[in-house]
């Protein structure tokens, strides 16, 4: 299987990398920074012969090209695209600024849509394939230092639902996973105050991409969420009043 991933120089897209070079499989990378040569799991990566990277930015469109095409000459084809990418900042509404916005809607959305046309082209023509999009809780609940995150990842689940309606026909699946903030070997090591063990682990995330990726069942169309116990119930919630709201707008005719 040939694997394009997003973000693979560090955290889960470096972890995704390694999981599926391990079984056997063909991996390109893209990512805006290259990987560290002096770190183990990096060097067994860049060693692999099943493995290749291309370094440049998801939002500079030439890059994002010239990744596809250096994939395709390295693998033959993509089965799969996982778009993993993402810029995570987390400020008040009021101290954002318009450039900070841009950075944000750009990496989290409107680059990651570019990068699927790209991609898709080439999916129709093998005959199908799968995408996964990585989103996030924060699309699904908000909080106020959240605007523009929220904003980014709430719009890449609509965005992936509604390709899916449009590819089902061509035998390409789209998913979307909307994880909590999780536990990488890269975030225990640059954040070693947080207590990790009350982190979902990204083992876990793993093994939800693992489920859609070999599945022999035609999965699409599904927002997979992996709500802590407390956000789950701040959601379920929200979704009830919702529901309330709803049916009192009846009253007001």
């Amino acid at each position: 299987m040939n694997i394009f991933i997003t973000g693979i120089s560090r955290g889960l897209g470096k972890e995704l990398a390694l999981h599926y070079t391990g079984l056997g499989h063909k991996v390109f990378g893209f990512s805006r920074s290259a990987l560290d040569n002096q770190k183990n799991e990096n060097k067994k990566l860049i060693d692999s012969k099943n493995f290749k990277y291309y370094t440049g930015s998801i939002n500079i469109d030439s890059d994002a090209s010239a990744a596809i095409e250096e994939a395709i000459k390295f693998m033959g084809s993509i089965d799969v695209l996982i778009n993993n990418a993402a810029y995570k900042l987390f400020k008040l509404p009021d101290e954002i600024t318009a450039e900070e916005y841009r950075e944000s809607i750009d990496t989290n959305l409107t680059s990651q849509i570019i990068l699927c046309n790209k991609v898709i082209p080439h999916l129709i023509k093998n005959g199908g394939g799968k995408i996964i999009n990585m989103s996030s809780n924060a699309g699904m609940v908000s909080y106020e230092g959240g605007t523009s995150y929220c904003t980014s990842k709430a719009g890449f689940i609509s965005y992936s639902l509604s390709l899916a309606k449009y590819l089902k026909d061509k035998k390409i699946s789209v998913n979307v996973i909307s994880p909590p903030t999780f536990s990488t070997g890269d975030y225990r090591t640059t954040r070693p105050e947080i207590n990790h063990t009350k982190l979902l682990q990204s083992e876990k995330v793993i093994k939800l991409i693992d489920y859609i990726v070999f599945s022999k069942k035609f999965i699409t169309g599904k927002n997979f969420p992996m709500f802590k116990l407390k956000t789950l119930i701040k959601y379920s919630v929200l979704k009830q009043i919702e529901f309330l709201d709803y049916l009192f707008q009846f009253r007001l005719k």
